[in-house]
């Protein structure tokens, strides 16, 4: 049985210093910022072509996420792969996701952040079916305990 895992990861570091950002969009780690929170997490879909190629890593995403907590102007700053359509994939999950929308002094503000998506391939293979496939989407809850939020 192959086993593939799919792992968001919000990591609230700076967004690159040579992306100038536009005016009033705050970063993680400003004063007085309060960062935003994951409340909606969508997994982006493994293609199976993907699967099947071997292709595994992480994909990473710099986002806004707006005053009204969605998410807005997404890029990827660190491509996986663009033959098989993990990173478009990786985008079009992001742009799902929902947050509380950080905080400035009390008032919601747009918020530059980054997400990774990690595609994970597990190799599994029972004797009963060697060339099974199996596609496992980890429980919410088990993806709410690999998401970490961390200030850089």
């Amino acid at each position: 049985m192959l086993l593939v895992i799919l792992a968001p990861l919000l990591v609230a570091g700076r967004p690159a210093a040579a992306q100038s950002l536009p005016s009033g969009v705050y970063r993680a780690g400003d004063d007085g910022l309060t960062f935003p929170r994951t409340v909606w997490e969508v997994a982006p879909r493994y293609p199976i072509e993907a699967v099947r190629a071997g292709v595994h890593g992480v994909v990473r995403l710099e986002a806004i996420v707006g005053a009204d907590g969605s998410v807005q102007d997404v890029r990827v700053v660190k491509s996986l792969d663009r033959n098989y359509g993990l990173d478009a994939e990786a985008v079009r999950a992001a742009k799902r996701w929902r947050f509380e929308a950080g905080l400035k002094d009390g008032s919601p503000v747009p918020v530059a952040l980054t997400i990774e998506m990690t595609f994970a391939i597990s190799h599994q293979v029972t004797s009963a079916n060697p060339s099974r496939l199996r596609v496992v989407l980890a429980p919410y809850h088990a993806l709410r305990k690999a998401v970490n939020i961390v200030l850089r």
